[in-house]
């Protein structure tokens, strides 16, 4: 559509705008998932979110069932590259009035749904929803957006690879602060966590150089589940061996289950890996 700018909508069109915009909004939904330990409602705008609300006890069971396991009422649960935030909704009842969910995820649409998701399900007194991407280093970096729409996954940081390394042209680019979990600690801008999950498209060894102090401190967490790229699955398991954590277990998401079926090689699909003190 082309609108003169010097010419002022007349009152028929105005309406006709503002039921399509209407409609539009109208045609929004939210889901609620509900399960014997509560229910669970997020607001979906686009086929992406709502898949991705619908699918949230089957698409990572591996991952549901860690939660249900680790997390405890006063935990800081800390969900790095949160999306829309269906982990992080889930761990609300989890770690209860007395805990802290800290949500990073640096785009700008699925932060939006994130901060509208913990609204819907009352978490917003004790989340923390940081739009900033967490990395080995501080600064500000292209974030190079792969998709728009939120739930959308794979748009990275300061380069145009996605997670399984194959380059795009980004739609949309932002200039993004980044930040180590080292640094914001320091700093006293969020605490400790007792429990990190990691999911950053590929980009999870970075992420977790930055949080070496975190990792090696007196108030260690004493769970961290890591999205495991192939291409970096030795030199994860020796950087978390240098600091004293031990995989526990390993899962994979449906996807990855379903790869499986087909016949994939099994060493070069993606997996979570749960690391644990040793001495836990």
């Amino acid at each position: 559509m082309i609108v003169s700018g010097t010419r002022r909508p007349n009152v028929l069109t105005s309406r006709l705008f503002r039921l399509r915009f209407a409609l539009a909004h109208a045609l929004s939904m939210t889901i609620e998932v509900r399960t014997d330990a509560g229910s669970y409602r997020f607001a979906c705008r686009s086929y992406t979110e709502y898949k991705r609300a619908v699918t949230l006890l089957q698409k990572e069971e591996g991952t549901i069932r860690w939660l249900r396991d680790t997390l405890r009422p006063g935990d800081t649960f800390c969900d790095i590259g949160a999306n829309v935030g269906l982990y992080s909704v889930f761990s609300g009842n989890l770690v209860g009035e007395t805990g802290h969910i800290l949500s990073f995820e640096p785009h700008a649409a699925n932060a939006l749904s994130l901060m509208q998701n913990m609204a819907l399900n009352g978490l917003s007194s004790r989340a923390k929803v940081i739009s900033a991407a967490l990395g080995d280093r501080n600064g500000f970096f292209d974030f190079n957006i792969i998709e728009a729409t939120a739930g959308s996954a794979m748009s990275q940081l300061d380069r145009t690879l996605d997670g399984h390394e194959r380059p795009f042209v980004p739609v949309l680019r932002e200039f993004k602060a980044a930040f180590t979990l080292d640094h914001l600690v320091a700093e006293g801008i969020v605490p400790t966590p007792d429990v990190i999950k990691v999911d950053v498209d590929g980009n999870e060894l970075l992420v977790m150089a930055g949080m070496r102090n975190v990792l090696g401190s007196a108030k260690r967490p004493r769970s961290v589940q890591v999205e495991v790229s192939p291409h970096y699955a030795e030199d994860l398991d020796a950087f978390m061996d240098g600091l004293g954590y031990r995989a526990q277990k390993r899962h994979r998401t449906d996807i990855g289950l379903r790869k499986l079926a087909r016949g994939a090689d099994p060493v070069l699909i993606a997996h979570n890996a749960i690391y644990a003190p040793a001495a836990a």
